[in-house]
């Protein structure tokens, strides 16, 4: 009976956690839609301004109109909210014959109509999460005040109802040769942990065929991963090192990405002789992978072809209307550590290798990207939980107004959003009531507050650092 009791309780704990994932990608779905909101109304501004000074131009503009999430169309597997892939509308009229004096114009109106698809995209997105995370906790509770044990996880469904995400490798463990073609609706396996293996694995994206999976377009969404990387502190410089990802075959007839890791520092990493039959853009992409010991090796596609490898540079914080923070390089007495050193390929070679590791990245176009060069890594992450918001508001006197300038910002893109609006509320009072907290440990009270402190340490450092 013990045991009963445990396993029940392991398997409700499961629940919860799945839809703490799914919460966790309901704020990255409003975030994105946040950031195009923006985009969007900085463009309608721009795009007024020029018609003022060109009144002739004004037969050219295309009514910016809200697309409801299930006309939007899927953008082309991207890391981030980026431009959409969409097609234009056949009811769209053809242009007027002036069309050609105003190149500027009809660049605005596709981008305007860019952002109103993403905006759509996202909200769909979002809708989904939100509803499944509610599924999930309804279970939970249901299943803990009825003393009941849930299904535990069989190669099978044996409900109508899908997970997110099929293994946590901080609950269960690793898993090693198994076939696992139970439906998931986020990812399939979460690596968390440092030192493990994930090793023979057969991942089926069987969700695709069912009715849920059709009624949810899941074919075309292109941020679900087979096997996602997210480190403890994830959006704080948090590690994962000593992984091996060897002998796994993916398959997936839609935009399941491959092998994910962001947000996060990755070292000592071997991915090899995976095969991942998917079409993705994203068969294998790591943000932050340093250090000397990775290997990547023998990774191939359904037609024995050498898969492409994405690697980007370490990013910092959430980004709600701040911006992305990248690294591009450590300081000289971090570098063995954390810098971008060569990947081993094997006999590979590296054609197929995009090392961006030390290229500027400029994806928030609303709010600009910063790129820091010869960072205090090691610094940084000792500060982290040292520094308060009033050590760092003493050591930067421009830091308040650039705290409430970044709250107006936010506050521009929420309207009609009572969810998100009680968010900003929480925000703004964590920022009064929490200032003596170290800024590890402010996502208890706020995340976006934290991640906006976990940017504003890493700019001011880069500062101190010249």
């Amino acid at each position: 009976m013990g045991d009963a009791i445990t396993s029940a309780q392991s398997n409700i704990q499961a629940l919860r956690t799945q839809a703490q994932d799914l919460q966790l990608k309901a704020s990255k779905a409003q975030e994105y839609i946040d950031q195009q909101q923006t985009r969007r109304d900085k463009l309608l501004a721009e795009r007024d301004a020029y018609v003022k000074q060109n009144p002739s131009a004004a037969v050219l503009v295309t009514p910016s109109v809200a697309v409801e999430p299930s006309a939007a169309q899927e953008p082309s597997g991207c890391l981030f909210a980026a431009k959409s892939k969409a097609k234009p509308s056949a009811k769209t009229a053809a242009p007027p014959a002036n069309a050609a004096a105003h190149p500027k114009l009809m660049q605005l109106n596709t981008q305007i109509a860019d952002c109103d698809n993403l905006i759509g995209v996202w909200q769909k997105r979002l809708q989904e999460y939100t509803s499944m995370a509610e599924k999930l906790t309804n279970d939970a509770n249901t299943l803990e005040q009825r003393g009941q044990t849930p299904p535990t996880n069989t190669q099978t469904p044996t409900t109508t109802t899908p997970s997110a995400v099929l293994r946590r490798t901080d609950i269960h463990a690793p898993p090693q040769n198994e076939v696992l073609d139970q439906g998931f609706t986020a990812d399939a396996i979460h690596v968390r942990r440092s030192g493990q293996k994930i090793t023979g694995n057969t991942i089926r994206d069987s969700i695709l065929d069912t009715e849920y999976g059709k009624a949810q377009n899941l074919v075309a969404q292109a941020h679900r991963d087979a096997i996602q990387l997210i480190p403890v502190d994830q959006f704080a410089g948090g590690e994962l090192e000593n992984l091996t990802i060897d002998g796994n075959a993916i398959h997936s007839s839609g935009k399941l990405q491959g092998i994910f890791g962001s947000d996060g520092v990755f070292r000592n990493l071997t991915i090899r002789n995976n095969v991942i039959d998917t079409v993705s853009d994203h068969k294998i992409t790591l943000n932050g992978l340093v250090g000397t010991g990775n290997r990547i090796e023998n990774n191939r596609d359904a037609n024995g072809q050498l898969l492409p490898v994405q690697l980007n540079p370490i990013r910092l914080g959430g980004n709600l209307a701040t911006g992305n923070v990248w690294i591009l390089s450590v300081s000289a007495v971090d570098e063995q550590q954390y810098g971008y050193h060569p990947i081993m390929t094997g006999d590979d070679g590296v054609e197929h290798i995009l090392d961006a590791r030390s290229m500027p990245q400029h994806r928030d176009q609303a709010n600009g990207d910063v790129n820091l060069r010869g960072f205090p890594f090691s610094e940084y992450k000792q500060q982290l939980r040292r520094m308060t918001i009033t050590a760092l508001l003493d050591n930067d006197p421009f830091l308040d107004a650039a705290v409430n300038a970044w709250f107006l910002r936010v506050a521009g893109v929420l309207p009609g959003s009572p969810n998100v609006a009680a968010r900003l509320e929480q925000t703004r009072a964590a920022y009064v009531t929490q200032r003596d907290v170290v800024i590890s440990a402010l996502g208890a009270h706020s995340n976006d507050l934290q991640n906006f402190f976990i940017q504003a340490l890493a700019k001011w450092l880069a500062q101190q650092s010249k």
